[in-house]
């Protein structure tokens, strides 16, 4: 098989999966707290360092491509609800909640409150005060300061806890607005953004950016699979006709 048509496979692949990930980006743009996914591409000659997919005594793949998905923390833009449980950071920080699989942390401030009067996340998720204790309202006038503590009705009920991770962020998406350290053992610090009560952080993806890359994505697949009809065609034209001579 001729040697050019793995480049235009392994472009054709590429171009798969970047539009996966600007399809989910574009699926969460009216997310809140979301941040959207990213990636890079390296072309490898296959040999000793990078072993070629096959044998080196048969065709070897010539190119491949080494993607790199990474996540791009920057805020997203920070409206005013007027809902007085929702939250936004002014900076670098999470908020933490608890999950049935531990301790996760989420940029998503658009908070309620559960039967018991917790301060859960959309998901149901309890959301962590001092300690790692629930934060509880039982009340009608909720007021929280930029530290995140949390008054209701005069009364003091609680401090939402805000962290950070060393830069740059080594984190692992769960689900669209829940991260996680990718190594367990790194443990959070304090976090200095001030807290802003009824604003909420809107997701970072840009509509036109995506659907810009989209488009050249979509070429990029159209021009790769030309490149391997045309190879296709010169190796049927080569088996039916020169055999013929």
């Amino acid at each position: 098989m001729n040697s050019g048509i793995y480049a235009a496979v392994s472009g054709s692949l590429a171009a798969m999966r970047r539009l996966e990930v600007i399809s989910n980006n574009l699926a969460n743009i009216n997310t809140p707290g979301y941040k959207k996914d990213a990636m890079s591409f390296e072309g490898l000659l296959a040999g000793a360092v990078n072993p070629p997919a096959v044998p080196q005594n048969m065709t070897a793949d010539p190119i491949m491509q080494k993607e790199n998905i990474y996540i791009d923390y920057a805020a997203g833009p920070i409206s005013q609800s007027g809902n007085p449980l929702d939250l936004a950071l002014d900076g670098d920080g999470f908020f933490a909640v608890t999950t049935p699989e531990g301790t996760a942390y989420t940029r998503q401030g658009n908070f309620r409150t559960a039967a018991d009067g917790t301060l859960v996340t959309v998901d149901g998720y309890p959301v962590q005060g001092a300690g790692g204790a629930a934060v509880r309202i039982q009340g009608s006038r909720v007021e929280i300061d930029a530290k995140g503590g949390v008054t209701v009705d005069g009364t003091e009920a609680g401090v939402v806890s805000v962290v950070d991770f060393a830069k740059p962020y080594a984190l692992t998406k769960v689900g669209n607005a829940l991260f996680v350290p990718a190594n367990p053992q790194e443990g959070p610090q304090a976090a200095k953004a001030p807290v802003q009560q009824g604003f909420i952080e809107g997701s970072n993806v840009s509509s036109i950016s995506e659907m810009v890359q989209m488009i050249e994505t979509n070429r990029y697949f159209e021009a790769c699979s030309k490149v391997i009809k045309g190879f296709d065609d010169m190796t049927t034209k080569a088996a039916n006709e020169l055999g013929r001579v």
